[in-house]
């Protein structure tokens, strides 16, 4: 994400690592869009991360990027910045 011009974060060891309080900590207050990887896991673990974030920040959107594994699969499968800030926008829209 970030080598396409995006503000990002992701924490090493996989869909089984632990969520740290000082992650929530550091991400209290913001807007956090949660891209999971396409499996089990992957969505697993974006929903243990959201209940971490679940009142501590402004928005929360939980955005699954359809026909790729994950992010970087994603953009090589030719998908562009403008339709992944779409796909945001729209999950935005979708939010209370």
């Amino acid at each position: 994400l970030r080598a396409h011009g995006f503000v990002a974060t992701t924490n090493a060891g996989g869909a089984k690592a632990p969520w740290l309080p000082e992650f929530t900590d550091a991400l209290a207050g913001r807007e956090i869009i949660l891209i999971p990887d396409n499996d089990r896991p992957g969505r697993e673990r974006a929903a243990r991360i959201a209940r971490a974030l679940l009142r501590r920040v402004t928005r929360l959107v939980i955005l699954e990027l359809e026909g790729a594994k994950d992010t970087s699969e994603w953009f090589e499968k030719g998908h562009g910045e403008l339709e992944l800030i779409e796909a945001v926008e729209k999950g935005l829209e979708e939010t209370p």
